[in-house]
């Protein structure tokens, strides 16, 4: 039981941080544009010797920096905890189905940590610079990367969310555990049936 607990909070954590992670992307370009409509007054006279345009732009590869950094570092949390995962679904909780998931969203993680974020990246900063209206293949290519690191990520949460819905079900299901009491004969300290 104490097991499932510990797999169930590992894999919270998990999900926890892909969620956030999600929200930290989307914000980070998000920013961009509050601070370029409403920026405080040294920002606003930095805005003007940039110009509009330069300033999102440097802007955008700063909160496209962040994201990069983030994401390669969360892969790594996330290689850590599917290893952690796998093994407790494996020696502790002994349920091979369960850690067959796992083992596959630490095989996706994997693939994305050392395929796809190297490519995004370098895709990444390779038109970083230039205006958002420009033609551009590198740019082209990076979205459908996108998609398919996307893609995978939904996998992933669909795989922890099966998983953490067996792991509920094994709890509930699981009845305590009685100890059973042998009689002792106080006398001669032995057990009365034996």
């Amino acid at each position: 039981m104490r097991h499932t607990r510990i797999a169930a909070f590992v894999l919270g954590a998990w999900l926890l941080g892909t969620l956030f992670m999600i929200f930290v992307a989307t914000q980070n370009f998000e920013t961009v544009d509050r601070v370029l409509k409403n920026p405080p007054l040294e920002a606003y006279r930095l805005i003007l010797a940039l110009g509009n345009d330069g300033a999102r732009q440097l802007l955008r590869y700063t909160a496209g920096e962040e994201n990069r950094y983030f994401f390669e570092n969360w892969e790594l949390a996330q290689i850590v905890l599917g290893v952690l995962l796998t093994g407790l679904l494996i020696f502790g909780v002994g349920s091979r189905m369960l850690a067959g998931f796992s083992g596959a969203m630490l095989i996706l993680t994997v693939f994305e940590h050392l395929k796809i974020t190297p490519e995004m990246t370098w895709l990444g900063r390779s038109f970083d610079f230039l205006p958002w209206t420009a033609e551009s293949l590198a740019r082209d290519q990076f979205w459908k990367l996108h998609g398919v690191y996307s893609t995978i990520e939904i996998v992933k949460m669909l795989l922890a969310v099966v998983m953490a819905g067996f792991l509920f079900q094994m709890r509930q299901r699981r009845p305590k555990q009685r100890v059973q009491v042998k009689d002792v004969d106080y006398t001669h300290h032995r057990h009365v049936d034996g």
